[in-house]
C-alpha cells in the first residue's frame, strides 16, 4: 500500500495525516496526467527531486504532442465540416468556370487492372502520410490525363493522392496551382463517371475552350457521409491551358 491510514484507538475513527494528504496529493496530480498505476507505484516508493524533474520533462513532451494531436484534430473536423458543406446541392447538373485554390497533393500510383496491388498501394499512401501526421478531410483522390478523356477513354486509373488544404513539411508533394477550372459534379457510382465527363466535353466544345493536361477526381460525398454508392458526390475539375485563360479573364 501507498497509504497507511492512522486509526484513534480512542474512538476508532480512522484519519489522515498532513504527511499522507500531501502523498494524496501527488497521486492525485499523477493521475490527472494519465501516469499508469504501476508508474505512480514505483515513483512513490523511490521519490526525489531528481526523479520528480526527470518525470515532468517526460509528461510535458507528451502533453505537448496530445496537444499537437488535438489541433490537428480540430484542423480535420473543421474541413471535413466546410467540404460537405461546399456541395452544391441545387447545381449539382451544371457545367460551369470557377476559381480554385492551390492544393498540395501527395502522390502515388498504383496499377488499376489489380484491385489487390491498387488496395496495398493505396494502404502505403496512407500509411506514408500518417507517418508525417497527415490526414486529408478528403477520401483518396485520382488524376486522370485529358487526353484520355477527349479520346472517350474515361475508366483509366493510375494516379491517386491525398489532397491538403495546407502546404504539409517534411514531405514529398505536387501542387494543384490556383486558377480557373472547368468543374461539374458526378453524383453515383464512379463506373457511370463517363456521363460526367460527357457532359463536361460538350460544355467545353460549345464555349471554345482549350483544355489542359489533367483532371482531379475529389470526393465530396463518400462513405463516411452516406451508405449508398449511389449517393456518392464526386467533384471533377478539368484544368484550362494557360493561354486560354487570357480570354477567359
Amino acid at each position: 500500500m501507498l497509504i497507511t491510514i492512522s486509526t484513534d484507538e480512542s474512538s476508532g475513527y480512522r484519519y489522515y495525516s498532513f504527511a499522507q494528504l500531501d502523498v494524496f496529493e501527488v497521486i492525485y496530480t499523477l493521475r490527472d496526467l494519465a501516469m499508469p498505476l504501476d508508474e505512480i507505484r514505483n515513483y512513490m516508493r523511490k521519490r526525489s527531486p531528481e526523479r520528480l524533474l526527470e518525470l515532468l520533462e517526460r509528461e510535458e513532451r507528451a502533453v505537448s504532442e496530445k496537444i499537437k494531436n488535438l489541433r490537428r484534430t480540430r484542423e480535420w473536423i473543421r474541413d471535413k465540416h466546410n467540404i460537405i458543406c461546399s456541395v452544391p446541392v441545387k447545381d449539382l447538373d451544371n457545367v460551369m468556370i470557377c476559381e480554385e485554390p492551390e492544393r498540395y497533393l501527395v502522390y502515388a500510383s498504383g496499377d488499376e487492372k489489380d484491385d489487390r496491388a491498387w488496395a496495398q498501394e493505396v494502404g502505403k499512401l496512407y500509411d506514408y502520410c500518417a507517418d508525417y501526421g497527415i490526414k486529408s478531410p478528403y477520401p483518396i483522390g485520382y488524376r486522370k490525363n485529358l487526353s484520355d478523356i477527349s479520346n472517350g477513354i474515361c475508366g483509366r486509373y493510375n494516379v491517386f493522392y491525398e489532397m491538403l488544404q495546407r502546404r504539409p513539411m517534411k514531405i514529398d508533394y505536387k501542387v494543384k496551382q490556383a486558377g480557373q477550372y472547368v468543374i461539374a459534379y458526378h453524383k453515383g457510382h464512379w463506373r457511370e463517371i463517363e456521363k460526367t465527363y460527357t457532359k463536361i466535353l460538350a460544355y467545353v466544345k460549345e464555349h471554345g475552350i482549350i483544355l489542359g493536361k489533367y483532371s482531379y477526381e475529389d470526393g465530396l460525398v463518400d462513405g463516411m457521409t452516406v451508405e449508398r454508392e449511389e449517393e456518392y458526390i464526386t467533384k471533377i475539375s478539368c484544368e484550362i491551358a494557360r493561354a486560354e485563360l487570357l480570354h477567359l479573364i
